[in-house]
């Protein structure tokens, strides 16, 4: 009788056991934040000490997954109490070795000699479009936002985040594991110096101010070298489709409502009176702290020195949904 109680009790004891904690996968490479999602201590009941949340663009440790199809991601964040979080695989990219990202490419069907062929639409990409007093606000240390003044170009323009190629996990391609590593850990300034001519580093100054804090050479690193096998090709077309978004009446609904609230449907009516009707389809409008952050548009197309922002948007894909309204942020913290 004592026999089949302590046996009972065992198995009850094994049943209370956490799933997660049976089937967790080690791992060992960087999980790269895409949006700025809870890091809980549980998955389970979404438990948060400290309501931390994944910064944009940061590289974490990463731990371990909850399965082998993982629906969650452990990670370590830095001066988080307890530091050992779980965040949901969505919400990133996984790094798990320094291996180049490769591009699966499926075989096309033999040609039919009746049906024309589909012209190809090009890479694809993400452009992303920061507005800087916004940006400063949860940055207020950073050089560029220390400098920050009312007459710069950075106050009423939208300014260069990055161009990224698509899919998201197309990074690092053909870059050196020392690299990497000093990427992942934003220690951007030890990333080598880039070949870029005198004008294009100069414009690179005035519509990607990030340059104070070496965000060009990130770039470069994580995104540019997917795009092009020079970061002068790279930065020079960057600065070319953000100047189109800068010289159309959407930098002109921005400039003029520094301070108001606006709806995210009256920037995307500006966005389709620039571009297209339907060209807001392909942007997504994020924010922060009740203030608009950033322009994701997607694109799509080969980009020369001359290709018009619109026939880029053209063959887009969608963009997801992103929030619905938020406050255009003035200079000044």
């Amino acid at each position: 009788m004592k026999k089949t109680l302590v046996v009972s009790l065992l198995w009850g004891l094994v049943a209370l056991l956490p799933v997660t904690g049976m089937a967790e996968i080690r791992l060992d490479g960087y999980f790269i934040a895409q949006d700025t999602c809870e890091a809980v201590h549980s998955f389970r009941n979404y438990s948060n000490p400290g309501n931390v949340r994944l910064t944009l663009d940061t590289a974490y440790e990463l731990m371990s997954k909850n399965k082998a199809e993982a629906s969650h991601y452990r990670i370590r964040v830095k001066n988080a109490t307890p530091s050992e979080r779980w965040v949901e695989a969505a919400c990133g990219i996984v790094l798990t070795d320094c291996r180049e990202q490769g591009v699966v490419v499926t075989p096309s069907p033999p040609d039919d000699p009746d049906v024309p062929p589909t012209p190809a639409e090009g890479p694809a990409y993400l452009l992303a479009l920061s507005w800087q007093p916004a940006f400063c606000q949860t940055h207020q240390q950073k050089t560029e936002c220390q400098t920050q003044t009312v007459d710069r170009y950075d106050a009423n323009h939208f300014t260069l985040h990055g161009l990224w190629p698509q899919p998201q996990n197309n990074i690092y391609c053909s870059v050196s594991n020392n690299h990497k590593r000093l990427d992942g850990r934003k220690m951007w300034d030890q990333l080598p110096v880039l070949a870029i001519t005198e004008e294009t580093f100069g414009n690179l100054i005035e519509t990607m101010p990030g340059v104070a804090s070496y965000l060009h050479r990130h770039e470069w690193i994580k995104h540019g070298t997917c795009y092009s096998s020079t970061p002068e090709e790279y930065f020079r077309e960057s600065i070319m489709l953000a100047d189109q978004v800068n010289n159309s009446v959407l930098r002109d609904f921005f400039a003029a409502n520094i301070g108001q609230s606006v709806e995210v449907s009256d920037i995307k009516a500006k966005f389709d009176e620039a571009f297209g009707a339907g060209a807001s389809s392909k942007l997504k409008v994020h924010c922060t702290d009740g203030m608009i952050s950033e322009l994701w548009i997607n694109l799509k197309g080969e980009v020369e020195s001359d290709t018009s922002f619109s026939s880029l948007l053209e063959n887009a894909e969608q963009a997801g949904a992103g929030c619905q309204n938020g406050i255009i942020d003035p200079v000044g913290f």
